[in-house]
């Protein structure tokens, strides 16, 4: 049973935390983004990605990402993912989806309210993450992996294979420093089930040198067909702490079946 899958008033607990954007022009990359937050009467300063400090606070990240900042990305990738299962007339009971770069399960809880998905799985590579989406988001997993994608242990690879994903969400992972690796988004796609659906997105004309890689990656799949009934576009990701809206490119598809 979802005991909260109603949505967290994120614009009321940002209000709570009373959040502020630190504006820097030396800080000009999203994963510089510096914020402040009131803890319990005090100020504390917070890195855009500090996500295991976040994380120890009861809901502070949602109010800052979605609260703050305005992220819609779980919700929009949510709504194409439902148009587009239904344009394929896929049941979407009949998905088991291991979603990474879970977070505190803010997809998860954007899919549960577009559609009646069948088993949903995160995997995150910090405790916290667990943590958090079991006190902010209770029943919204059916089960939470803390592992890194690229050195899965054999106690995380059996959860997995128990799960055989017929569709893997990457909604949250992409982006600066320290989110998903290439080698980790192969490894995901590595254990999606022939047939299954791949959920990504990232951030295009970025000169990071991990979201262009990202991108290559992705690319290189959809042309050689090793992503097939692929549909990509553009969705509003969230604002700066500058004002200036983000923009992320989402690409679904389905993994090609072997022949």
């Amino acid at each position: 049973m979802i005991e909260n899958c109603n949505g967290i008033d994120v614009v009321k607990y940002a209000k709570v935390y009373s959040i502020r954007s630190v504006f820097s022009l030396e800080r000009a990359k999203q994963s510089d983004e510096v914020f402040i937050a009131n803890v319990n009467g005090k100020d504390f300063h917070f890195s855009m990605h500090d996500y295991g400090e976040m994380y120890k606070i009861p809901n502070l990240y949602d109010a800052m990402i979605y609260g703050h900042l305005r992220c819609e990305t779980p919700f929009a990738l949510a709504r194409e993912f439902g148009r587009i299962l239904f344009e394929h007339r896929v049941d979407p009971s009949a998905l088991r989806v291991l979603e990474v770069g879970a977070g505190s399960g803010a997809f998860a809880e954007a899919v549960r309210l577009a559609m009646p998905i069948g088993r949903m799985v995160g995997l995150d590579i910090i405790e916290e993450a667990r943590v958090a989406a079991d006190r902010d988001r209770p029943g919204i997993y059916d089960g939470y992996i803390v592992a890194d994608l690229c050195a899965l242990s054999s106690e995380a690879k059996a959860k997995i294979a128990s799960l055989s994903p017929n569709c893997v969400g990457v909604a949250s992972a992409t982006g600066w420093n320290n989110h998903i690796p290439v080698a980790g988004f192969e490894r995901a796609f590595s254990v999606l089930e022939p047939g299954g659906w791949f959920i990504f997105h990232v951030k295009p004309n970025d000169p990071d040198p991990e979201c262009v890689a990202l991108l290559q990656w992705i690319e290189a799949k959809v042309k050689t067909s090793y992503i097939v009934d692929s549909k990509r576009g553009k969705i509003f990701h969230r604002m700066s702490v500058h004002g200036e809206r983000i923009y992320y490119e989402y690409v679904i598809g389905r993994k090609q079946i072997a022949t």
